[in-house]
């Protein structure tokens, strides 16, 4: 995968976890003694009380081209958006609004029009991951490597859409002392250190167009040699299998760590400026980065999330890196509700 800029926020955001975990703290109760209910020695459970949070969350669905040795790079104008959410029982939903951008940043990368929509469902053994997201408007970040490119303001294609969707189910092995939850939900609470191996099916939709091909009119063709296409789409299915990690630094503080990759199969159909198509069956390969740092008390709890899910497609004298990423950063509060009596 090639997708560096990617990998360089997932490994940052990994180092900060391990920097300012270990001398942060808190005072207050153990939470193995506070929580509503002890399922075991390495976890326990908060479902029963109502978590209501706020937060940010900052997505990106990136695109890297490579032709000869020639690496265009293409990105959306990211935006980033505040929502409230909850958690109660084994119900969740949470809602977020973008906020603008301003005319500075529309001037310099374009205006990305979005729609994105995500849904999550995990049990004890099993987990499901689903996404739906529709880009349209990206510019190119990386003139420079073509021209002598001195202006703030970059290259834009303002009709290219990408569109991606994908699903992805998983079983979780070392149930009985690993809480997969206790990361990424944050209605149980890890109490001791545990890991587990996940096996699991993914699917994956990835479609990008543009009316005048994938490259801004600035650059001129002759410095993009035969890069002329103009679409492609691709359909993947295949298998998972990965290993996750909480670090319980202390009862306030733990990180999580998660890599799996993915094996399978795909079709790829690429369309060039010129009307020629070709399609072709190849192998599948994906690779997704998990990573979370968090703060526990029996009332409190907050953190940072990071999922980074990179595809590459090669096909045509292609390769195709495409990269989706969800940056979370949040706080919340657990409530007790109480029950009439009869």
């Amino acid at each position: 995968m090639k997708n560096n800029n990617s990998f360089t926020s997932f490994i940052i955001l990994i180092l900060c976890c391990l920097c300012i975990s270990p001398v942060l703290g808190f005072p207050g109760d153990s939470l193995k003694t506070n929580s509503v209910k002890d399922t075991s020695q390495y976890f326990a459970e908060y479902s029963e009380l109502l978590a209501l949070r706020i937060y940010s969350n900052t997505k990106w669905n990136t695109l890297d081209i490579i032709r000869n040795e020639q690496k265009l790079i293409l990105k959306p104008n990211v935006r980033t958006s505040l929502g409230l959410g909850f958690n109660y029982k084994s119900y969740g939903l949470a809602l977020a609004v973008g906020i603008p951008n301003g005319s500075e940043s529309n001037r310099r990368y374009g205006q990305t029009k979005r729609f994105d929509v995500q849904a999550n469902v995990y049990g004890e053994k099993v987990g499901f991951d689903g996404f739906f997201q529709i880009y349209r408007g990206y510019y190119n970040s990386n003139p420079q490597e073509f021209v002598d490119w001195d202006s703030d303001e970059f290259p834009k294609i303002p009709d290219m859409r990408v569109l991606s969707a994908g699903v992805n189910a998983f079983r979780i092995f070392n149930s009985d002392k690993f809480s997969y939850k206790s990361a990424f939900v944050r209605n149980q609470v890890q109490l001791k250190s545990a890991g587990s191996f996940t096996l699991g099916i993914f699917g994956h939709l990835d479609l990008a167009d543009s009316e005048n091909g994938l490259k801004p009119k600035e650059i001129p063709d002759s410095l993009l040699t035969e890069f002329d296409l103009k679409s492609f789409n691709t359909l993947a299915i295949g298998i998972t299998i990965g290993y996750l990690y909480t670090w319980v630094i202390s009862d306030h503080f733990f990180i999580n760590v998660g890599v799996t990759p993915g094996f399978g199969n795909q079709r790829i159909e690429l369309a060039t400026i010129t009307g020629e198509k070709a399609i072709n069956n190849s192998p599948a390969a994906q690779l997704t980065a998990r990573s979370a740092i968090g703060y526990e008390s029996p009332t409190l709890y907050g953190g940072i999330t990071g999922v980074v899910v990179w595809r590459n497609f090669q096909f045509g004298g292609y390769e195709l890196d495409l990269s989706t990423e969800n940056f979370k950063v949040f706080i919340g509060k657990r409530f007790k509700i109480s029950k009439k009596r009869k």
